[in-house]
């Protein structure tokens, strides 16, 4: 029978280990336990680990469990970010906002989603103190300022975007190359009272559902505060959050997602692979 080997990593918060460091160690000791171990005692190990890392102060003096979470939109993406939050038990609420309620649960359920709470758009929007915008991308500047606007009141609230602006398939789903900023930067810009940073964008939802501590890149509002709240929700999902700068970044982290989708998808033209690949942040930064 299967045997599960449990590793638990302690890690001090001044050099946290890198997801993929993580992914080396695991990688080295389920090669040796296949070594040393008879094949009569089990035919496979099945390594689990769980990291307990010691993470900033500014971050260890957060009430976490006080805050709410929403997530607007309900498709494959927003639903599997709210079950890894809900899952997760960090927050004091997760729910997905939705303009019908009714028909997203019914949709959410019948995916195999479980039990998600789903509330109308506006007044969970307005009660949640962190807001995930998994929406269609939104290419030009009129729409996305258009977009704003229907969120509603968003000062103080911090925004998590994991939107890309690509345009039309027809034409390559390309980022805004001729445009002088990012969709998150025009989104930061349309409401200057919120938050915002770039997150979620740059990979497929198989490995949001399977986060495994692979690392998620951040751009946005250096604020101790709420980036540290940001890299809360992103370790809650299951990843290695790694902060890079300011919200101007987010043109680099759009353009990673690019690369990845036009990687992804044959048609587009980049090297054709499949979707089980990400980037990671590798060196000792």
């Amino acid at each position: 029978t299967n045997q599960v080997v449990d590793i638990f990593v302690i890690e001090d918060y001044h050099r946290p280990m890198r997801g993929s460091n993580q992914r080396q160690i695991l990688f080295f000791l389920q090669n040796i336990f296949h070594f040393v171990t008879p094949a009569s005692f089990f035919q496979k190990p099945i390594l689990r680990h769980s990291c307990f890392q010691f993470t900033s102060r500014m971050m260890c003096d957060i009430d976490f469990s006080s805050i709410k979470v929403a997530v607007l939109g309900g498709g494959t993406v927003g639903s599997t970010l709210a079950q890894k939050l809900v899952q997760s038990e960090k927050f004091s609420s997760v729910a997905i906002a939705a303009r019908d309620p009714e028909k997203t649960t019914a949709d959410i359920q019948a995916k195999g989603y479980g039990k998600i709470p789903v509330a109308p758009s506006s007044d969970t929007l307005a009660s949640s103190d962190v807001i995930i915008l998994a929406t269609p991308g939104i290419y030009d500047d009129e729409g996305i300022r258009s977009f704003a606007a229907t969120l509603g009141d968003m000062n103080g609230k911090v925004i998590i975007d994991a939107t890309n602006p690509l345009g039309p398939f027809s034409e390559g789903l390309n980022i805004r190359w001729g445009n002088d900023s990012s969709g998150g930067e025009k989104l930061q810009e349309y409401l200057p009272g919120a938050k915002v940073y770039k997150s979620f964008n740059t990979i497929g939802v198989e490995h949001m559902q399977e986060a495994l501590g692979k690392d998620m890149l951040i751009a946005g509002d250096p604020d101790d505060k709420s980036k540290a709240i940001v890299e809360k929700v992103v370790a809650a999902v299951g990843f290695k959050p790694f902060y890079v700068g300011p919200i101007r970044y987010a043109r680099n982290l759009e353009a990673i997602a690019e690369l990845w989708i036009h990687m992804a998808v044959p048609p587009l033209g980049g090297r054709n692979t499949t979707r089980n690949f990400w980037f990671s942040i590798c060196g000792d930064p």
